[in-house]
């Protein structure tokens, strides 16, 4: 099981049942009618693809041969983490406790977030400062049974002129990060391949609207501002559960002023998962194991 854990999203996006693996395919996604509740700030608010393992999309070249920090880190809750990726998550969750004290942000959202999107950054593929050792780019928002995105940066961020693409270990939008980029790691640059900086950014961006992310409704309806998909927001919030390990409530839903249709998405090779995960991570036994070495890591925000 917990060699499972620690390929997830590998390929697929996965999620920690008691005995169970729920995985999700390569492209999830759910075509509703716009929910006038949800804040449509940005552009982050579509359904799109969660699963940027493979193949390796175009995008900027990385810095000259980057060598990424193989410390691992183990949380309160026995969870391993890549370091890097833990100190993003907690040290974001300790600026916005700062800057945004009603919203409630707790760093397991963002590492749920972190995990459905890119698998901690394909299982800390990071430097030491926060960088991606390679780019992390989706695929084309082109509407071909995704939402339809045309290019807003010249593909400065995703290396695609036509199309935009989600970027990053957090995936960002290029048009989203135009609106809510900020420096996390205090290096003058904001960057959405930097995790101090998308954790940050995301962070910020859940707590629009004057949020309360303690509360349960909320915390659902800012993640369907990330993507608007059902399925994605009950697989970030049971990896949420999982990694502040909380049992999982029955999910809450969304509300709506009026029923919206759905409609059917485009056929997709990759399987289909069930409705909702309902993992109960406090049946776990065994937090996910790592051949790279682990220490305990007090995180401090950058």
């Amino acid at each position: 099981m917990a060699d499972a854990l620690q390929r997830a999203t590998q390929g697929f996006a996965a999620v920690a049942v008691a005995a169970t693996l729920v995985t999700v395919g390569t492209v999830v996604y759910e075509r509703r009618a716009p929910d006038p509740t949800l804040d449509t700030t940005g552009t982050q608010y579509l359904p799109r693809p969660y699963d940027t393992a493979a193949p390796p999309a175009p995008g900027p070249a990385p810095s000259p041969s980057p060598t990424a920090d193989a410390s691992r880190a183990v949380t309160a809750t026995g969870v391993t983490l890549p370091a890097t990726a833990y100190r993003a998550y907690v040290g974001a969750e300790s600026r916005l406790a700062r800057s945004r004290p009603s919203c409630g942000l707790r760093w397991p959202v963002l590492a749920g977030i972190g995990q459905v999107e890119s698998g901690q950054a394909h299982d800390g593929a990071l430097t030491a400062s926060g960088d991606t050792v390679t780019p992390i780019v989706g695929p084309a928002l082109d509407g071909d049974g995704v939402a339809e995105v045309p290019d807003t940066d010249g593909g400065r961020l995703d290396g695609d002129p036509r199309w935009d693409r989600a970027v990053g270990p957090l995936q960002f939008i290029p048009g989203t990060w135009a609106v809510w980029g900020t420096d996390g790691n205090g290096d003058a640059t904001a960057s959405p391949h930097n995790i101090y900086d998308a954790a940050l950014s995301a962070g910020d961006y859940l707590c629009a609207g004057n949020r309360d992310l303690s509360d349960r409704r909320q915390l659902r309806t800012a993640i369907l501002t990330y993507n608007r998909s059902g399925q994605y927001a009950d697989t970030v919030l049971a990896w949420t559960d999982y990694l502040a390990g909380t049992p999982t409530p029955a999910p809450t839903p969304t509300p709506t002023t009026s029923p919206s249709p759905t409609v059917s998405p485009s056929p997709s090779p990759s399987p289909s998962p069930p409705a909702t995960p309902s993992p109960s991570p406090s049946t776990e036994t065994a937090p996910p194991s790592s051949d790279s070495p682990t220490d305990t890591v007090t995180p401090t925000a950058p």
